[in-house]
């Protein structure tokens, strides 16, 4: 039987729908062999993940999917897998980076209230979150769980994304990678094929992007995701065979939150072979 996996994941650490246990049940479930938990910016869940999956038999890969700023303002996710989450190098940046989100939260608040008329109480927020830190994840949760709308997505698009990161909210590209670097991981670009990625360039824009990335430290990109198309594959395959890049794969589950993929498996054709895993150790 072949073994399969799930290297992007995310659980109500920050925009899934489940726990981290119930993520790693899942997994179970659908006999993956190995996963990894890629909440944005967060690794509080993976210290619940990995008893689950010690418990579960599913070896787990630690892992974190940065909003990290790019060129011209735009944002890439940068997967990081393999991380060292004790590394003093590492914690050092996400902790100041996840300071300054926390510390954004009041401001987030206000403008929801002036612009929408919903008054959150923060005090609500700090009783209720699952992260050491508070941030805008908890505020869409919130609006989520009190069905003040109930799609996902809509979420993002009427009340968060409007509202601009701060100063130091955001790491760059290259300190990203360079984060996971000191943590002996290795840097992944998310779903190149989204808006938080590159989407809108052409194949050439995208390879000089890569180039560029790789320039940076960049080690490898997501080969197997689900939205991607067969010129996104071809596109993809020589890309790697050009510059040498490690491949990734993984759904992107988020449990209810994205009720069409499911956990190893995306829209039911995806297939990640482990052999990625093996790569991602050398």
């Amino acid at each position: 039987m072949e073994n399969l996996i799930d290297l992007h994941t995310h659980s109500y650490i920050s925009d899934g729908s489940c726990s981290p246990t119930d993520v790693i049940k899942a997994a179970k479930k659908n006999k993956l062999k190995a996963i990894s938990l890629t909440d944005h910016d967060s690794i509080a869940g993976l210290k619940e993940a990995k008893i689950a999956a010690e418990d579960s038999n599913i070896e787990l890969i630690n892992g974190i999917e940065i909003s990290a700023l790019y060129k011209d303002g735009r944002l890439l996710h940068i997967l990081g897998l393999g991380i060292d989450i004790h590394n003093e190098y590492f914690l050092n940046s996400y902790n100041k980076m996840k300071k300054a989100r926390e510390k954004s939260v009041p401001k987030i608040l206000k403008h929801i209230e002036n612009n929408h008329g919903l008054s959150i109480d923060i005090n609500y927020l700090h009783k209720v979150k699952y992260d050491e830190y508070l941030s805008r994840y908890d505020i869409y949760r919130y609006i989520l769980e009190n069905n003040i709308c109930t799609e996902p997505q809509k979420v993002w698009d009427i009340y968060l994304d409007p509202i601009p990161y701060g100063n130091d909210e955001l790491i760059t590209v290259d300190e990203a990678i360079k984060m996971i670097h000191e943590a002996g991981g290795k840097s992944y670009l998310a779903h190149f094929n989204k808006r938080i990625g590159l989407e809108g360039f052409s194949f050439e824009e995208i390879e000089d992007n890569i180039k560029y990335l790789v320039s940076l430290g960049l080690d490898g990109i997501e080969r197997y995701y689900p939205s991607y198309t067969d010129d996104d594959r071809r596109l993809l395959d020589y890309l790697v065979w050009k510059y040498q890049l490690y491949s990734s794969g993984g759904t992107d589950y988020h449990g209810a939150n994205r009720g069409n993929i499911e956990i190893g498996f995306g829209e039911g054709d995806l297939k990640i072979p482990y052999s990625l895993i093996d790569s991602l150790k050398r």
